[in-house]
């Protein structure tokens, strides 16, 4: 059975990629070869199974979501083998030595994947497993929060949906306050600065998306429905920049024991 994730995804428009690249992606558009939600997670589940199967992924360079704004087409690659890189090198920094050989055992796949992972190239996606981490919604507004419940029985859905400059602006507002009011606030500091350094990679007016995908499932629909924890967040962070540590706390409380459950899920895998 896949394991339910959530997704952070970043659509580029077609000008900011290499040249090679972006004549590759418009013939790709041109031939509307773009992946749907529910192709794109069939094709995953089955490139991850592939991947453990053989040492390999299903899928070549081509592979992508497409979408329109406006007058423009924006590409999210899916990038399989370099989201698999990025996330055993993550791996590798949270276990030991000998446990981290013990899963993923020496050869040509392993060392192709950490070559891949210190190239510095940025994945238009990143996954995480069981829960939504509660940094990424930092990136959104309230108001940019999207809910659908599909009548054909496909589920409901929860997106949230921004530039990756006013995403930028707000993770920088609010490492400022939390710098400014945390004491002991590393860790938080540290998922901020990575979601930053992440968008950094990519052009500004690059769209930005936050999808609860797979974890929506693992939700009852009426709870999914009125989630609020971006606004949750929010009210914490400006209760911070105000002096109220008791509200800030308070907000930050009811979003974070929200997903309680579903991080203990993820920590027991």
């Amino acid at each position: 059975m896949p394991v339910p994730r959530a997704q952070l995804k970043v659509f580029s428009p077609l000008d900011a990629f290499p040249p090679s690249e972006r004549e590759r992606w418009r013939s790709y558009v041109q031939d509307e070869r773009g992946l749907t939600r529910r192709e794109v997670a069939a094709v995953e589940t089955g490139a991850s199974v592939n991947r453990l199967v053989t040492g390999r992924s299903r899928l070549g360079p081509d592979a992508a979501i497409v979408r329109r704004a406006g007058q423009r087409t924006l590409i999210c690659p899916l990038q399989l083998e370099l989201r698999a890189a990025v996330a055993l090198a993550s791996f590798r920094r949270v276990v030991p030595p000998r446990a981290f050989d013990a899963f993923v055992p020496a050869g040509a796949s392993l060392g192709r994947l950490e070559r891949l992972a210190s190239s510095g190239r940025a994945p238009h996606v990143l996954d995480e497993p069981f829960a939504v981490p509660l940094h990424w919604f930092v990136a959104f507004a309230p108001r940019e929060r999207r809910f659908t419940d599909p009548p054909e029985g496909a589920g409901a859905r929860l997106v949230y949906l921004t530039t990756v400059v006013q995403a930028q602006d707000r993770l920088e507002r609010a490492l400022e306050v939390v710098e400014a009011t945390v004491e002991d606030g590393e860790e938080v500091l540290g998922a901020l600065s990575d979601v930053a350094a992440w968008l950094d990679a990519f052009e500004p007016s690059s769209l930005l998306e936050l999808d609860y995908g797979g974890v929506a499932g693992t939700v009852p629909r009426e709870v999914l429905r009125d989630d609020r924890t971006c606004e949750e967040l929010w009210t914490a962070i400006d209760a911070l920049e105000a002096g109220d540590l008791l509200g800030a706390a308070a907000a930050y409380g009811v979003a974070r024991a929200r997903w309680n459950d579903h991080r203990a899920r993820q920590h027991a895998s």
